[in-house]
């Protein structure tokens, strides 16, 4: 799956916060997978805006990451995407719903 930066901020909010020991590590493997790296933080100029507490980076510099998962992860995914489904979300969080559903459509 591939996947940019906004992404990599979204999936971590779509993830529950409780769950069995299992999908305790599924999350916590989806996690270390979609990680930004300090070095990726300072090349894309990942940061806070203090006026607004948005984050932003340097999009033109941005690379998107090649991830692959396994099938219980993207189940979880799949899963964790359900969950939201009735939540009222910005378009740019559903486009990364949307990114989750195309590659489970994939495989």
């Amino acid at each position: 799956m591939e996947l940019t930066i906004k992404d990599r901020l979204y999936l971590p909010s779509f993830l529950p916060a409780r769950g069995n020991f299992k999908e305790f590590n599924l999350k916590k493997e989806i996690l270390r997978k979609i990680a930004i790296s300090d070095d990726e933080r300072q090349e894309i100029n990942l940061r806070e805006n203090a006026e607004d507490k948005r984050i932003e980076w340097d999009v033109e510099k941005e690379r998107p990451l090649l991830v692959e998962f396994s099938k219980e992860e993207m189940d979880y995914l799949k899963k964790a995407c359900e969950r939201i489904s009735d939540e009222e979300l910005p378009d740019d969080m559903w486009a990364t719903v949307e990114t989750v559903y195309n590659e489970i459509a994939k495989s």
